[in-house]
């Protein structure tokens, strides 16, 4: 955007004020896609969920209800803004407006296609698991300055579970980190060009460059990118960890005293978090913006073959992010919601030590494609890359899938015991005393 804005008004003004005329056009642009994305988002999920339960959704405003979004909006701004007398005004105002500016800089450094990132920075990767967990402190805050007992409850649920599935979160970035060498989101689409498995290794064999060496097709890719989508599920509160919104046990969360748009502006950052999470697991792990097309129209080299390869990898990063939020609609039509001590456990005894064990399996990939007979691999040396590829990929699928197993075996459920049992357990700790 700087070089458009220089290229149009460079003889008139000076550095800094293109740089904050294309500052201020990003930001625009930003501040426009969020919340057409998430009226786009409430519409597909109410439709697509109604389909699933033989319903017919918003089906009046507009063709198919297209324009329900908006007239929810409208309904929005109408209603009145009722703060309760006991409540902090300022935590209770303040509250939506943190949890969703973390969001909204979320968007501002993920690559929508190729070249187009709004803002360029090295540890692209670390600025996003730094600034999203500032929401956490938004939904805290207004538990807390609600003064209402439902919310305090379902805000420490929302800081417990973001808390706890964020540290897995962030082990499968750093398995990418490990495995590209780089913080920067923006490098990993080109990383992951060419053929399933072997990447562009092949390339000098003839084989096309069909955008499809994605991150997920090998054993290490894969775990990573299962960690990292079930907890992209906790963090953006979808079922089955929908806990803190529980509407039968404690009313509506953390959202229970907001009305008008300040509640809707929670239900904005909540959309539009997980459609960037849904983009952040899509260039991790499937790609990016990397599909059939794009690298062979950008290696001609004409303008406008560029152009559409450009257009084309736009469009290949949507796709794939509304398919991953489609999953989640899917996971919503399909699965209970899960009890908080299964929440807990699922983060701290499974999906933990998983993500811990496929850092080691990258480690090991990393090591047999690039150490040699200098750290004590002599054998590695005289095969191809391709070669190297190929025994990662079989001792790492080893490595994953035995510490698979085990964990099923480590936390199955103990053999003799009722459901009756293990309830009595978890509520009073009696497992081990003599029977009654």
């Amino acid at each position: 955007m700087v070089e458009i804005v220089r290229y149009l008004l460079g003889g008139w003004l000076a550095d800094w004020l293109i740089y904050l005329i294309a500052y201020i056009i990003v930001t625009t642009i930003l501040l426009i896609v969020a919340p057409l994305t998430m009226m786009m988002q409430v519409w597909f999920e109410r439709r697509a969920v109604a389909r699933m339960q033989d319903r017919l959704g918003p089906n009046r405003v507009g063709p198919a209800g297209l324009l329900q979004s908006i007239a929810d909006g409208v309904k929005m701004f109408t209603k009145e803004d009722i703060v309760p007398r006991a409540a902090d005004r300022w935590v209770h105002l303040l509250a939506p407006v943190i949890a969703v500016a973390p969001v909204m800089f979320m968007l501002a450094v993920i690559p929508w296609g190729r070249g187009v990132v709004p803002a360029t920075i090295n540890v692209s990767v670390l600025f996003v698991v730094a600034v999203s967990s500032v929401s956490a402190v938004g939904l805290m805050m207004a538990g807390w300055g609600s003064n209402n007992k439902f919310a305090l409850l379902g805000a420490m649920r929302a800081v417990a579970q973001m808390v706890s599935y964020e540290i897995p979160a962030v082990m499968a970035l750093v398995g990418v980190v490990l495995l590209t060498g780089t913080m920067s989101m923006a490098v990993y689409p080109e990383l992951q060009s060419g053929i399933p498995i072997m990447g562009d290794t092949l390339s000098k064999y003839g084989v096309p460059d069909l955008g499809l060496g994605w991150f997920i097709f090998t054993p290490v890719g894969f775990v990573g990118f299962i960690l990292f989508y079930i907890a992209v599920l906790a963090e953006g509160e979808r079922t089955p960890f929908d806990i803190p919104e529980a509407d039968s046990e404690i009313v509506a969360g953390y959202m229970t005293e907001y009305s008008g748009m300040k509640f809707a502006v929670f239900y904005l950052g909540q959309f539009v978090l997980n459609y960037a999470l849904s983009m952040i697991a899509a260039i991790a792990f499937l790609g990016g913006w990397q599909g059939p097309g794009v690298g062979l129209l950008v290696a001609t080299g004409e303008p406008f073959l560029v152009f559409l390869g450009s257009a084309l990898s736009v469009l290949y990063l949507m796709i794939k992010a509304w398919f991953l939020f489609f999953v989640m609609i899917w996971l919503r039509g399909a699965f209970p919601r899960l009890r908080v001590d299964q929440l807990m456990g699922f983060a701290w005894k499974f999906l933990l030590p998983m993500a811990l064990v496929n850092i080691f399996s990258i480690a090991i990939w990393v090591s047999i494609l690039n150490w040699g007979s200098a750290q004590g691999l002599w054998f590695l040396d005289d095969l191809e890359l391709w070669m190297r590829q190929l025994i990662a990929f079989v001792v790492t699928a080893l490595i994953n899938g035995l510490a698979y197993y085990g964990l099923l075996q480590l936390n199955a459920r103990p053999k003799g015991l009722t459901g009756a049992d293990l309830a009595e357990e978890q509520a009073f700790g009696t497992i081990g005393l003599p029977q009654r």
